[in-house]
């Protein structure tokens, strides 16, 4: 019997992150940066998936949606007590990012494989790291107060955000066979409703309207520069071929043109496009189509759902 491929979108986006967000550990009275080394020595800051996806969790509550507050399981070990509710038609958090519902010691967790999957925000190029020096002063001075002072780590760099979105949003066939899944839960949404959460995903991420969270001396959000989009029945190699010139800050062209050289592209089995925030195509001859957020967002529903 043949398996029919899934439908995948991908996005790979290039953006501008500066400040100390998404702060790691405290050492004496610095806080530091997430940061990771390269095999050549290279520093490269980076925001964790984990507070991409708390940002898009917010908005979503901005927007009315309901997202999963955790529950506690007695039965649970220590580490996991704190579960999710394993609600994904209520939770769209739950539908999104998957969840994880503990059932006690040596039983089966029951669990949805996430159909939206993010890497870091991850800096491209070697970063300098600078520490901002301030400090905390009492709110009444008093004879002898003196105040504590304390510094922060801060980096200005560009870097690149992965993302995959499989097509099974508001499709929760997989989650019924579970055992342990709730008796009402529906095989899916309607599609109204899938429809929905697709585009308001695709909006905030698109936009950007999130707000970076973690942040210890500044208001973030991400200053997108481009977004290359990737239309296809199984996952493609695209992520690798966005980069940008360090000299001028405009798209690297000719890793784009090996992109469109693939075979899938070449023969029209899958669709390329490229969302140009800031002007970084600047006159360059760009091989993918240079369309806006809303006809990204409109494509990617269609081709999802049709013309529903």
């Amino acid at each position: 019997m043949e398996v029919k491929a899934k439908k995948v979108v991908q996005v790979s986006i290039l953006a501008r992150i500066y400040g100390n967000v998404n702060a790691d550990e405290v050492i004496g009275t610095r806080v530091t940066l997430k940061k990771m080394y390269s095999t050549t020595g290279e520093v490269l800051p980076f925001v964790s998936s984990r507070a991409i996806k708390y940002s898009i969790r917010q908005a979503f509550k901005e927007r009315g949606y309901e997202t999963d507050q955790f529950v506690e399981n007695p039965q649970a070990v220590e580490s996991l007590r704190l579960t999710d509710s394993g609600r994904p038609d209520k939770f769209v958090d739950n539908d999104l990012f998957g969840y994880m519902v503990t059932m006690g010691r040596r039983e089966q967790a029951r669990r949805r494989q996430a159909p939206v999957a993010f890497s870091y925000l991850r800096a491209l190029k070697d970063t300098s790291i600078v520490a901002e020096f301030a400090a905390r002063f009492p709110r009444q001075i008093s004879t002898g107060s003196n105040p504590v002072p304390f510094e922060v780590e801060v980096a200005d760099f560009i870097g690149r955000l992965n993302c995959l979105i499989y097509d099974y949003i508001g499709d929760f066939t997989e989650d019924k066979n579970q055992t342990g899944a709730p008796e009402d839960l529906p095989s899916q949404l309607p599609l109204n409703d899938r429809e929905r959460r697709l585009r308001d995903f695709l909006d905030i991420l698109l936009t950007p309207s999130y707000v970076l969270p973690r942040r210890t001396n500044s208001l973030n959000v991400p200053e997108y520069y481009a977004a290359l989009i990737s239309l296809a029945y199984g996952a493609m190699p695209i992520y690798q071929y966005l980069d940008y010139e360090m000299q001028d800050e405009v798209i690297d062209v000719e890793k784009l043109n090996t992109l469109s050289s693939l075979e899938a592209f070449k023969s029209k089995k899958a669709e390329a496009y490229l969302i140009d925030y800031k002007g970084v195509t600047k006159g360059l001859s760009v091989p993918v189509s240079i369309i806006t957020v809303p006809e990204a967002i409109s494509k990617i529903v269609t081709f999802y759902f049709g013309n529903a």
